[in-house]
């Protein structure tokens, strides 16, 4: 199967223009994992980025001649894919690379392999996931990023996908799994902005304990025999129900406030 090719040439203005992927929602599964692989191989920004870049457009650099990289690059023109060779000036390489400085945030959409290992994901987005799912998953998260911890990041991809058997994780999987995490996070934000409201002190360890024991506690409404029955409720439901209730706790707290 031909990969597809991200180049074209105009005659006419004698330019190279390259189309590629504008956001990590763009990317194809298998575009997806080599992103991930490259990021995890190489921790500085553009190197990984030259990396990708390089894969996505299939340019090869044949040899440096006069302060010049003499590169070829696969093209579509007019239907038909045709090697165009040119000279590249390695200092625009950084400004070529700007198109992909969308790889240095998550982003608010989540997305992850469907499968990974013979195992089959949990919705990218969590509909239909149970709400003690994402408490489970939440808590992990944050001791990963207290902690750096690998047993909370196996932790987590066992439950991110069921029946997963792997025992060592690698590093871009590891890298996925948080990134999943943080842009599902992002995507809650902004659709229950009341209850992901950002924390007045802005600092301290979160109490995960504290915080999961609250949340449960707002749904039952202190009734401990609904707690089976709220865990089990789809992740959206139980975090609108939980906006709403945040909404309206700090609507009463204006109210008190201008008596």
């Amino acid at each position: 199967m031909r990969r597809k090719t991200h180049a074209t040439f105009s005659a006419d203005r004698n330019s190279l223009n390259f189309d590629l992927p504008k956001s990590w929602a763009d990317l194809s599964q298998k575009e997806l994992r080599m992103v991930l692989h490259s990021r995890a191989r190489w921790s500085e920004g553009h190197v990984s980025k030259l990396a990708i870049f390089m894969h996505f457009t299939q340019l090869e650099i044949l040899y440096k001649y006069d302060k010049v990289w003499v590169c070829r690059v696969p093209v579509n023109d007019n239907g038909k894919v045709k090697k165009y060779g040119f000279n590249l000036d390695p200092a625009i390489v950084d400004s070529m690379l700007d198109s992909l400085n969308w790889l240095d945030e998550p982003g608010s959409r989540p997305v992850r392999l469907d499968r990974l290992h013979g195992a089959t994901a949990l919705p990218a987005e969590f509909h239909g996931v149970p709400f003690g799912t994402y408490l489970q998953c939440e808590n992990l998260y944050q001791g990963i990023m207290q902690s750096q911890s690998p047993e909370a990041v196996s932790a987590m991809l066992k439950l991110l996908y069921p029946g997963i058997k792997r025992g060592h994780i690698q590093e871009w999987v590891a890298l996925m799994i948080i990134q999943w995490w943080a842009q599902l996070k992002t995507l809650f934000g902004v659709h229950f902005p009341n209850f992901f409201k950002p924390a007045e002190d802005g600092g301290g360890v979160a109490d995960m304990a504290q915080i999961m024991n609250n949340q449960i506690r707002a749904l039952t409404e202190g009734d401990v025999t609904k707690e089976n029955e709220i865990l089990a409720l789809d992740t959206w439901r139980a975090l609108t129900e939980l906006d709403a209730k945040a909404r309206e706790a700090e609507e009463f707290k204006l109210k008190t406030k201008t008596k």
